[in-house]
């Protein structure tokens, strides 16, 4: 009976199609095939492992860390990048202020008070030495955490140093959404996501000073994405520099020893007797100790020595190096894309000569100040953290008057803007066929720029308006025309965003007292 359901299962199939095929036999091969079981499988396994192990890692927040760290350590451009970018978000201003103030309303009651412990804090917590650090990290890594201690004198409570953590084992505590699970403890310390027991920080402990608006700030790093690729490139070229003098930019002597009369063994018993007496490489032999003459290789600095027969003059030549080892100019090439990458002018890095100067100021330093003002605007919010913490356990409301953290603006801002402006005037004169001395500043800011009255008036120190009754006074049409021209649309972004910079941090500090220390200074002294 099982036969007959077989046979019948077997017909049902052959008339849908669905007929098992016949399994073809195992095809021979000559290669070898590896045993998959035993040791063999355990090894293979291992390997497997380790592979998509070091993968996996390398593109994991630690793994870009680690990255990070490696050029900053062993990229002397990368490493004054960092430098350079620190410098302009923390000082700033040349001959200024050396570091970033509390802008405090004076009318605030009690400001005495608040000054007190803003600059008590200051001095007995470092922070103002520590923030170019900070800014530093900040900008290497994109992160950068630091736990606040708090510590008791005199029954006060006061903020005496910020503890920085290490950034690989700090975790958000967050959801698959990324959302906090315990808003009391948003961040937790464990060298492994996931362990039984990490640390748990409260919420006023920890300051996560980061770059973007994401949990972290890895991906928005100085050396994320191309800049770190170009740097590795800048690296191995660097190193393939310095081999290729070492091995092809030696000048040798060719010795051209006359051996008329001798047979070819004869001659060359002889090259090599003469050889010896003139200069000797001796390399010793691992497996036996013993020192090997006879077999050793011609190096790279060593002599040439050749026989040469009757109606050949003996003489010593000169063979000089290979004469392209000083082409550099992919070394060049890889400098200037990694300082585009990071958006920093390589001039600021002293690499060009004369460009710093007024009259050539070029877009790519109003592109720095960008990246610098962005960055200064990043390390705001943990500062706001630490201050608010203080003035807490101070028994200060920090809620009940107004204050903000405010940055030295940087050094050329005003060089920029006039040059800016004398560049705005010329390519509209360009498009116009006007003479540019005809173009009003007063114009370009109200008509093209559209500030208010209040605005010009605060910045015409900055950007005088020519007085003059025959100055052109173009329509609004023509204005609408030149603000459609792509290339002057750029200049005039450019040019607004540069005067609002400085128009901001004016309104940010007007009518405002500037407290705090230039710098940690120990207790007891006055400013």
């Amino acid at each position: 009976m099982a036969e007959e359901n077989i046979k019948f299962i077997d017909l049902i199939r052959s008339k849908l199609g669905m007929a098992k095929k016949p399994e073809p036999a195992e095809k021979q091969t000559t290669e070898y095939r590896p045993v998959d079981k035993g040791v063999f499988k355990g090894i293979y396994g291992q390997l497997r492992k380790w592979y998509y192990g070091a993968v996996k890692s390398a593109s994991t927040r630690k793994g870009k860390y680690k990255k990070y760290k490696f050029l900053d350590d062993n990229l002397a451009e990368a490493e004054a990048a960092l430098n350079i970018y620190s410098d302009n978000i923390v000082s700033g201003a040349i001959g200024g202020e050396e570091n970033y103030k509390l802008a405090i309303d004076p009318k605030t009651p009690g400001i005495e008070k608040i000054e007190e412990v803003v600059k008590t804090m200051e001095r007995k917590s470092g922070i103002k030495d520590q923030i170019w650090e900070i800014a530093r990290e900040m900008n290497g890594y994109g992160d950068d955490f630091y736990e606040i201690v708090i510590e008791e004198e005199n029954k006060e409570h006061w903020v005496t140093r910020l503890k920085q953590l290490p950034r690989e084992e700090i975790f958000a505590n967050v959801d698959e959404q990324g959302v906090f699970v315990e808003k009391a403890f948003p961040y937790i310390q464990a060298e492994e996501l996931g362990e039984k027991d990490p640390i748990k920080f409260d919420d006023w402990r920890l300051v996560h000073f980061k770059i973007g608006k994401k949990i972290y700030g890895v991906d928005r790093a100085l050396f994320a994405g191309a800049p770190q690729r170009i740097g590795r490139q800048l690296l191995w070229i660097d190193d393939s520099v310095v081999i290729a003098r070492m091995t092809r930019a030696y000048m040798r002597y060719g010795y051209m020893v006359d051996t008329t009369g001798m047979s070819d063994e004869q001659a060359w018993e002889f090259i090599d007797e003469f050889r010896e007496r003139t200069k000797r490489t001796e390399i010793v032999d691992q497996t036996t100790g013993r020192i090997d003459v006879a077999d050793a290789p011609p190096m790279p600095d060593e002599d040439v020595f050749l026989p040469v027969g009757e109606g050949s003059k003996q003489d010593i030549k000169v063979l000089s190096g290979d004469p392209n080892v000083g082409a550099i100019d992919d070394v060049h090439y890889l400098q200037n894309k990694f300082f585009m990458a990071v958006g920093m002018p390589k001039a600021y890095a002293s690499i060009e000569e004369g460009t710093r100067a007024k009259a050539t100021l070029s877009q790519i330093d109003i592109q720095f100040a960008r990246q610098v003002r962005r960055k200064q605007n990043a390390l705001k919010p943990g500062l706001t953290h630490v201050y608010t913490t203080q003035f807490l356990i101070a028994g200060i409301d920090p809620t009940a008057f107004s204050w903000a953290v405010v940055f030295p603006e940087m050094a050329t801002m005003d060089e920029m803007i006039k040059w800016q402006m004398m560049k705005t005037k010329a390519e509209v004169a360009k498009l116009l066929v006007v003479d540019v001395e005809t173009l009003n500043n007063l114009w370009v800011m109200e008509v093209l720029l559209e500030f208010s009255q209040e605005e010009i008036e605060k910045y015409a120190a900055v950007l005088p308006v020519a007085p003059g009754e025959e100055q052109v006074q173009l329509s609004p049409e023509l204005a609408a025309m030149v603000r459609r021209d792509p290339y002057t649309r750029k200049i005039l972004d450019d040019l607004k965003d540069l005067v609002s910079w400085k128009l901001n941090r004016e309104e940010e500090i007007e009518g405002k007292k500037l407290i705090g220390i230039e710098r940690s200074e120990p207790l007891g002294d006055t400013e």
